[in-house]
């Protein structure tokens, strides 16, 4: 009779399986009793290999960060931009419960900067001096990061109030509000996407214009 094997435990292997957990149920299903559970073992056999709860979020977050490609440096500057702004994007919508992580959480290794490192020296390499490049780093941050926020709010469990009924409006007395609401009903994410980043892109440009003088 065959011997099954067990799969020794390790870091890599509790953080694949809390990112399932938390890709599946959300970030508040995580728990180190439902991860052991998922497993097969004991919590208290986790602590072998992560420090706490704490330790394992931060791994799960360096794990999505670390799914971003990272474009290829023959490409233009905005092309590498691009590259990375899409699998940001990429990243941040494959694991939507790990999405309240995203710019209130600290990254805790060099590995998972990657994708901001490279940001950034693409911009210093294209040649924006320091705080040209810093303000273009943090224009093309608050974009994307922005972007999949707004992609993924359905996801999000946040307390709303109930949402303001416009479908009497009087189109005489708030044209731009009737033809705002159908403009945003029409929205393609994908497009807005692209189409945002093209003029952000538009904006970069007059950064290297100004550096030039």
């Amino acid at each position: 009779m065959a011997v099954a094997t067990r799969v020794p435990l390790t870091r890599d292997r509790i953080l694949d399986a809390a990112l399932s957990l938390v890709d599946e149920h959300g970030l508040e299903a995580l728990s180190m009793r439902k991860l052991g559970a998922a497993l097969g073992v004991e919590a208290m056999s986790l602590y072998n290999h992560v420090d706490n709860k704490d330790d394992v979020l931060d791994g799960i977050f360096d794990l999505v960060l670390r799914e971003v490609p990272m474009p290829e440096p023959h490409l233009a500057w905005d092309e590498q931009l691009r590259t990375l702004a899409r699998g940001m994007r990429s990243a941040g919508l494959s694991h939507p419960g790990v999405l309240p992580m995203w710019g209130s959480r600290p990254i805790r290794s060099v590995e998972a900067f990657a994708p901001l490192e490279r940001a950034y020296d693409i911009l210093r390499t294209a040649g924006l001096d320091p705080d040209a490049a810093l303000d273009a780093f943090l224009a093309l941050c608050s974009f994307v990061l922005g972007r999949i926020m707004m992609d993924m709010s359905a996801s999000l469990t946040v307390p709303t109030a109930d949402p303001v009924d416009l479908s009497g409006i009087s189109l005489e007395a708030h044209p731009r509000l009737v033809e705002l609401q159908g403009a945003v009903a029409r929205t393609q994410s994908l497009r807005e996407f692209e189409r945002g980043f093209d003029l952000l892109l538009q904006g970069l440009r007059g950064l290297f214009v100004q550096s030039d003088r």
